[in-house]
């Protein structure tokens, strides 16, 4: 896990940049980052990001600490947004923002030196834990270990870096909807509604009715431990771990 007094220590005077255009995504960003970061900008694409980081280049004669993208976006996406930042600086720290739909977009990513990837919807556990891994080894220090396998009981087990499902090792089928609803179930604390659903769907690009929720539901768990999902009756759907 990580250690969030540990994290706010080693993120004291840096400064970060946020580009998203899903507003209620760039929203709960920044409000997460501010609890960590002295400088937190955000921006809704890459084009309005670029004129940020220049002008903060120019100011402090070096780049943001950590820049963190979304790759799908209006007037600049990521990509270019990467490659117009590696000109400037070819050593800034990038993380990205990514939906399944994007895959086509990481290989090119990778080549302009981007490591370190995110998948929506958002673990902020697993985000928290690579923005500590990052400024440790940026000032040499000790990186902090963060689990990333789930055990979901009865031999099932969630690799939340590589999304796969496994059975007692054996891969488990997802179909996209279905990895979209487990992420969403994993990384999400409490109850979720149907509602909850419905914008997270709508961040991946994904248009999704309450009929299509429950119908989704019902798969998902045939492929689950028993009453993995529990359904609150008026509330929505929450994960129970058997570990």
């Amino acid at each position: 896990m990580v250690n969030y007094q540990l994290l706010s220590e080693q993120t004291k005077g840096l400064s970060i940049l946020i580009v998203e255009d899903y507003a209620p995504l760039r929203n709960e960003l920044e409000e997460v980052m501010k609890d960590f970061f002295d400088k937190v900008i955000a921006t809704a694409n890459g084009a309005e990001a670029l004129t940020h980081y220049y002008d903060y280049y120019q100011i402090h004669k070096k780049g943001f600490d950590l820049v963190i993208s979304d790759i799908q976006m209006p007037s600049m996406n990521g990509i270019e947004l990467t490659k117009s930042i590696r000109k400037i600086d070819a050593n800034q720290q990038i993380i990205i923002l990514s939906a399944h739909t994007d895959r086509e977009y990481l290989l090119e990513l990778i080549n302009l030196g981007v490591s370190q990837f995110i998948v929506k919807p958002i673990d902020y556990d697993e985000l928290l834990g690579m923005l500590s891994k990052i400024i440790a080894e940026t000032n040499g220090k000790d990186i902090i270990d963060m689990s990333v396998i789930i055990d979901l009981g009865n031999g099932f087990k969630w690799d939340k870096t590589n999304l796969i499902l496994t059975d007692n090792e054996q891969l488990v089928e997802l179909t996209r909807h279905e990895l979209y609803l487990l992420q969403l179930l994993v990384n999400t604390k409490h109850i979720i509604s149907n509602e909850d659903i419905i914008q997270n769907f709508y961040s991946n690009s994904v248009d999704i009715s309450e009929n299509s929720i429950r119908n989704l539901v019902f798969k998902l768990r045939k492929k689950l431990p028993e009453n993995t999902i529990s359904s609150v009756y008026g509330m929505g759907y929450k994960l129970i771990i058997d570990v």
